[in-house]
């Protein structure tokens, strides 16, 4: 009996487990081996697209690549190796290149020479001990110092750079041609780290300015003219941590997240100035309230102090972390050195004599200090009849029983003469809410701290709240935006922040848009594995996968409308972050070897559902998946990189019911992987770890375009290829990167042949103009077992044979496919068709020819063999055999 059987590609690999399974008509059509063969939805599969060489990582170091997208035509990649940061833009690292511009004392070893004092009244800048431009502010007035750099004529018109380092920020920065100016970097405020802002200088002159406007005081670290060379930026992340990093982007800032580490700002801001910097947000968020009987005594109000608790409290892992305090009744200072300058408000209540409040003003001053009132809330300020033209004290009673009333102190336009008033405002009831963070940890009693929101008094308070992350209560190890909140997750934690923001997290803010601040009880969520925003806010533990929704799905989480669910048992592999597919998020489960989809079903819970993407390839991910990413164009492609170097993709498509595995594999191992977004087709790299010579290199590279893969002047199939675009030389070169290698050269149309690269370069023997030069590979696919349902039911165990195999094919080299039976010898298509001798090199547009002969056996596991060779293209749409079976079992 005989039976015509239909190969199409879309299915990939299965089990052999399930070879057996031909009940199934997807396992009937799958195969056994598809190896950089990539298949469509469509049905066909070409030989993969080759990998063209960006470059080599930081040192040929391990790296993990950030996409930074602002748009489909603005992106970037920051890549991150042990301790470094460095960024990519159009595949090139920013680099600098060398200037005579110099900063002169930019590293403060001793002093503030250079730097002129431009400070405003009541503030004060300074050098500090450790070497630190150090700026103090009054509040209404900054702190300032300036340095005027010299430009030489044949500097003028270059791009520099000035690498700032800032040891506590924040620092109001400006760059400019004229004092005081901005024309060439607008003010900014610069956090505390690394900085390279670039700019161009078009005159003689450059004006640098620091700044600060705040009581606590700012540091400086130095700056400095780039020198050139490549911009790197100190990152805090060793290479055992790269697998640990999450992130999440906002525009031009990069959200970074860390097991074990503090959260990161990456800053762009301009397309050549980053920023790498402390992410410190300065309202929270904040753990439980204090109920022991521990005090918190700050030693001033505002400024830089000295925090003391009444018992042990303090460790060495709080600096940084922040402290909220309420105050024992309400104290308020000013430094009043201008007209329209005011304190801030306290709050009197109750009822006849407890509505006393004091003034007192002091300093070296002349004018008329005031005092005005707003009844209800802080508004419509009215004067009272308190006020002083002098040093001393004075008090009121309002006599404005039961009613809430807020007071500030300050000198109105016109009242303001010469000096500055020391003004404070005391009231015995009620407390303010201040926040200060730790500097550094001097005893188990004591800290010194920065103020943040000024204090409410410098009595002892029990009544404080500590900050959830510090290096003694760990961090977040996973970052998501959600419904207009930056949200950060991990050790048992949810933190979102006030909605709209990205580092407000205040706790007396009331109503929907408030923060969240919630405890995950379910399973192992010590540390979160990842976070990601679908049609819900899902994330990723040891344990489980949680969904974090609200009671309907149409309503927007809120404090008071916030529930956490079990979407999965499955677990999630710590080391590899989730990736979002449309409405769905896949990701690598806990034992590391299947991928699962997160999708949301229909029905009664309206909820997500996991799906496990490998069940018929179930070792398709062995030994290990360590990195993923999803490709959206052509196709949607699942690549997960696994830890022998070779890369396992899914080709999906939901709507046709298509999931196709196969393998990718090139002359080394893959060690990572990432995806930018592309107006037709995405940009998919890899890094590569190759050995060159007996040295292990890492090269990032990239996916070339399918356009560019169809037949044509230069093919891009081959891997670490370089492509040339107007040679005009026998000589291919720029090839250092793969010395001594035997590469692959397609040039001008046809292919030329393989050569050993020497001295960085090969000769092709004639003049090219493009040409492609890089590594071969192979392309291999074995099918499932030919099978076909006879009379008494599929033909499984029956002996059978195919004398012919019909190739229906496009964009095929006549040299490149070679076809077979699975155990058999491997034929090249015939050297002569339809009566005429094939032509070296030619490249069918469209092969649909007789069937060729097969030198086949009888056997009971018939299976269809083929292979391709790079750089020479096939696509292949569909195989056709005539299978023949015997009658008996």
């Amino acid at each position: 009996m005989q039976q015509l059987v239909l190969m199409t590609f879309n299915r990939g690999i299965i089990s052999p487990l399930a070879l057996g399974r031909v009940d199934l008509e997807r396992t009937r059509l799958s195969a056994e081996e598809q190896t950089n063969w990539m298949p469509r939805t469509l049905g066909s599969m070409s030989l993969r697209p080759g990998l063209q060489y960006v470059g080599a990582t930081r040192d040929n170091l391990k790296a993990v690549h950030i996409p930074f997208v602002f748009s489909v035509e603005d992106t970037a990649l920051v890549e991150v190796t042990d301790l470094t940061l460095r960024v990519l833009v159009d595949d090139a690292p920013i680099s600098r290149v060398a200037v005579a511009t110099s900063v002169a004392n930019g590293g403060f070893t001793s002093n503030l020479n250079s730097w002129s004092d431009e400070d405003e009244a009541g503030a004060t800048s300074q050098w500090v001990s450790g070497g630190y431009m150090s700026l103090a502010g009054s509040r209404f007035n900054a702190a300032i110092r300036r340095q005027t750099l010299s430009v030489a004529g044949g500097d003028q018109g270059k791009e520099h750079a000035l690498r700032i380092v800032v040891a506590r920020g924040p620092v109001l920065f400006r760059l400019g041609s004229t004092p005081g100016g901005d024309q060439y970097i607008t003010e900014t405020t610069l956090g505390t780290g690394t900085h390279s802002l670039a700019f161009t200088p078009t005159g003689a002159s450059v004006y640098v300015q620091f700044a600060n406007r705040n009581r606590r005081s700012a540091l400086v670290d130095s700056v400095a003219i780039e020198g050139a060379g490549e911009l790197s930026l100190p990152a805090p992340w060793a290479e055992s941590a790269l697998p640990l990093l999450r992130w999440d982007q906002s525009n031009d800032v990069i959200f970074v997240a860390c097991e074990g580490d503090r959260q990161r700002r990456i800053e762009r801001r301009a397309q050549r100035s980053w920023s790498i910097v402390a992410y410190e947000p300065t309202d929270g968020p904040f753990r439980l309230e204090n109920t022991s009987a521990i005090r918190l005594t700050p030693s001033a109000l505002s400024g830089d102090i000295t925090l003391t608790a009444s018992a042990p409290l303090f460790r060495p892992g709080h600096d940084g972390a922040l402290f909220r305090i309420r105050s024992v009744g309400q104290r308020v200072e000013a430094a009043i050195s201008g007209e329209n300058q005011w304190s801030d408000p306290i709050r009197v209540t109750g009822v006849g004599s407890s509505r006393r409040y004091y003034l007192s003003v002091s300093g070296t001053w002349s004018g008329r200090v005031l005092v005005q009132r707003s009844v209800g809330e802080p508004g419509v300020w009215v004067d009272t009849g308190l006020d002083r033209a002098s040093n001393g004290s004075s008090s009121d009673n309002d006599n404005l029983d039961n009613q809430i009333v807020y007071y500030r102190a300050g000198i109105k336009a016109g009242d303001y003469n010469s000096g500055t008033a020391n003004v404070t405002l005391e009231f015995g009831g009620g407390s303010i809410v201040g926040v200060v963070r730790i500097n550094a940890v001097d005893s188990q009693t004591t800290a010194q701290a920065g103020v943040i929101t000024e204090l409410g008094g410098t009595q002892g308070s029990e009544i404080w709240s500590e900050g959830s992350w510090s290096g003694f209560r760990g961090w977040p190890s996973a970052v998501a935006f959600y419904e207009g909140r930056l949200g950060w997750f991990g050790k048992s934690g949810v933190w979102q922040s006030i909605s709209d923001t990205v580092d407000a997290f205040n706790p007396e803010t009331v109503g929907d848009a408030g923060p969240i601040n919630r405890t995950i009880r379910y399973g192992s969520a010590d540390a979160v594995a990842w976070a990601q925003a679908a049609q819900r806010l899902l994330v990723g533990t040891a344990a489980a996968e949680l969904s974090i929704r609200s009671t309907s799905f149409d309503e927007p989480l809120t404090p008071t409308n916030y529930n956490v669910k079990p979407a999965s048992t499955q677990g999630a592999l710590r080391t590899v972050p989730a990736a979002l597919m449309d409405g769905s998020v896949v990701f690598v489960q806990a034992g590391g070897l299947r991928v699962y989809e997160l999708r949301l079903e229909g029905g009664g819970t309206l909820d997500y559902t996991p799906i496990d993407l490998t069940t018929l390839a179930p070792e398709i991910g062995s030994p290990g998946i360590v990195a993923m990413a999803i490709q959206r164009q052509p196709d949607t492609r699942i690549h997960c990189v696994r830890a022998d170097g070779k890369v396992a993709v899914a080709v999906i498509d939901r709507g046709e019911n298509v999931l196709a595995w196969v393998l990718v594999e090139t002359d080394g191992a893959v060690e990572s992987v990432l995806r930018l977004p592309g107006a037709v087709e995405d940009r998919v790299y890899y890094v590569v770890r190759r050995v060159i010579g007996g040295q292990t290199r890492r090269y990032l590279e990239r996916w070339a375009l399918e356009r560019d893969c169809l037949p044509g002047p230069a093919v891009r199939l081959a891997d670490s290829h370089r492509v040339y675009a107007a040679n005009n030389s026998a000589l291919l070169t720029g090839l250092s990167h793969l010395e001594g290698k035997s590469v692959v050269v397609w040039a001008d149309g046809s292919y030329r042949g393989a050569f050993t690269v020497s001295s960085g370069q090969v000769n092709v023997g004639a003049t090219v103009q493009q040409a492609v030069a890089g590594l071969p590979y192979t392309a291999s696919y074995r099918s499932a077992k030919l099978v076909y349902a006879g009379p008494f039911g599929p033909n499984l165990m029956q002996r059978k044979t195919f004398k012919r195999l019909g190739i229906l094919a496009r964009n095929l080299h006549a040299a490149s496919l070679r076809y077979g039976e699975g155990s058999g010898p491997l034929y090249a298509l015939p050297a002569v068709e339809d009566g005429k001798v094939t032509a070296a090199g030619t490249v069918y547009q469209e092969y649909d020819r007789d069937s060729l002969p097969v030198d086949n056996v009888w056997t009971t596991d018939a299976r269809i063999r083929l292979t391709a060779q790079a750089p020479l293209p096939a696509t292949v749409l569909a195989l056709v055999a005539p299978v023949e079976a015997s009658d008996t079992v």
